[in-house]
């Protein structure tokens, strides 16, 4: 046997194992669809990541938080909105067929559904859509906003309380007291109606410093009307407030104050965690009575989060803590999700596609023995019919050049292929089958002979397995030896001595 014949054998073995692939490629298709594979797959995932690996779950209690806020992130509108469907009868009926068929499978085989009451769930989530929706779901922003909501409240009754106390040492005669006293009332108003506003959202943190500022300049001046600089109490009153004032107005105290008013994200999620309560965070947040809001929203967080996802989180926010302020420190903590999902997410596409390939082996073996495509009778018949090999050549050569810059990378391209190999089938018998050529040896009493049959065995799984390497592989595979065979040499035509 020589080369030429040798390579018109390994094109009609690839050309065969392509036609199984793309077979096997439309069924393994279909039952991840049906089953919603990559959807449960993706769902199973994110447990994984939150509950901190395959072994970060055992308690029941944490196992129970792991599954609630899975379907907590799921239920967001971010990630709901993502499982959308075509809209129209055809679609939706083929979609409503394929859930019930999907059902109908968890029924026999007595699987959960992962998705709870949902019927499914997006195949794919991107990084910023999951950050976003843990941190929603979790309430970390609002959270960080309440805290500050609740120090900007202790902030204001301490500059209240001191500027009372520098107004009541002032040593005021009894005529000036009541007007003193009656400027304090407005500034003590003006001040709430500061705090209310920005615990309303209508305003941020440093435009309610800047509002503070002037309001306190209103109310140094106008009491100043009263109090003459030339006498020891005005002069005192002036010193004093000036320093009241430079809190406010000073670049560099202004800094201090957003820091200390606003929850460094570390210490809040050490918070969280209840580890280190000697912290101020810790302590200023714990002595909240617990039928306050805050305390509250911090106990919804604490029963929501397993204990796997809190360190997680704190050791990601650890990351930030020295950078910008907390809006700032969201933002990266933020951006710290998206790796860390990244990251997950690539391990987990690794799992599905060893556990896809295990699927495909043994589809693929089946596919071997239903069609009866043993590779040992392939290519035995291949070599001994001339005929047989140059039509299948034939076709697969036409295959190559019509689809020369194809890639089996999406369904279309699948489809195109696919109908160029049915074409083919309609006009050549390959051969597989349970026809007469193909069938298991026997002996003259018809029982089936034991060595012929653990040949025929042994070439099913050679069929099995290489069907299992997919349409892709076997097409580029095809491209590359069809390529190789007409890049030798051109043979003499018959004009030529």
């Amino acid at each position: 046997m020589n080369l030429p014949i040798i390579i018109d054998i390994i094109i009609g073995l690839v050309f065969i194992y392509l036609t199984l692939s793309l077979l096997a490629s439309e069924i393994q298709e279909l039952i991840a669809t049906v089953l919603q594979w990559r959807a449960e797959h993706l769902k199973k995932s994110i447990e994984v990541l939150i509950s901190g690996g395959n072994e970060g779950a055992k308690d029941p209690v944490q196992f129970q938080r792991v599954g609630q806020l899975a379907d907590a992130i799921y239920a967001n509108p971010i990630i709901k909105d993502l499982n959308q469907g075509a809209k129209g009868l055809l679609p939706e009926g083929f979609r409503s067929i394929t859930h019930r068929l999907g059902h109908f499978c968890l029924l026999i085989t007595g699987t959960k559904n992962v998705f709870g009451t949902k019927l499914s769930g997006p195949s794919y989530i991107s990084a910023e859509s999951f950050s976003t929706s843990l941190l929603d779901t979790l309430k970390i922003s609002s959270l960080v906003r309440s805290i500050s909501k609740t120090r900007l409240e202790r902030f204001k009754d301490l500059q209240l309380a001191q500027i009372q106390v520098i107004g009541e040492g002032l040593n005021l005669p009894e005529s000036t007291k009541p007007i003193i006293e009656q400027e304090f009332g407005w500034l003590t108003a003006e001040f709430n109606r500061v705090v209310e506003d920005y615990k309303n959202d209508l305003g941020s943190l440093n435009n309610s410093f800047d509002r503070m500022s002037e309001k306190l300049g209103f109310y140094i001046n106008d009491s100043q009307v009263y109090l003459p600089e030339t006498e020891l109490g005005g002069r005192e009153f002036q010193r004093q407030m000036a320093f009241v004032k430079a809190s406010f107005d000073s670049e560099f105290e202004r800094a201090a104050l957003r820091a200390q008013l606003q929850p460094n994200l570390s210490n809040l999620l050490n918070t969280v965690r209840k580890v280190r309560k000697t912290q101020d965070t810790v302590a200023e947040i714990m002595e909240e009575k617990e039928d306050s809001p805050i305390y509250k929203q911090i106990q919804e967080t604490l029963d929501s989060m397993p204990e796997s996802l809190k360190r997680s989180l704190y050791i990601l926010a650890q990351r930030v803590e020295d950078e910008g302020d907390t809006q700032e420190q969201l933002q990266r903590f933020q951006k710290e999700i998206e790796v860390w999902f990244d990251l997950s997410m690539q391990r987990a596409s690794g799992v599905y596609k060893r556990n896809a390939r295990g699927v495909a082996i043994l589809l693929g073996t089946a596919i071997a023995l239903a069609a009866n495509a043993d590779s040992i009778n392939i290519v035995n018949r291949l070599s001994k019919d001339s005929m047989l090999r140059s039509t299948v050549n034939l076709y697969a050569k036409q295959l190559v050049e019509k689809n020369a810059n194809t890639k089996l990378d999406n369904l279309t391209n699948l489809t195109k292929v696919q109908k160029d190999v049915d074409r083919a089938l309609d006009n050549v018998a390959l051969p597989f089958g349970w026809n007469e050529p193909n069938r298991l040896e026997i002996d003259a009493q018809g029982n089936l002979l034991f060595p012929a049959l653990m040949v025929k065995l042994l070439g099913w799984i050679l069929s099995g397995v290489a069907i299992s390497m997919g349409a892709t592989f076997w097409f580029e595979a095809l491209n590359k030896i069809v390529n190789i065979r007409n890049a030798g040499k051109k043979p003499p035509s018959s004009t030529e001595s």
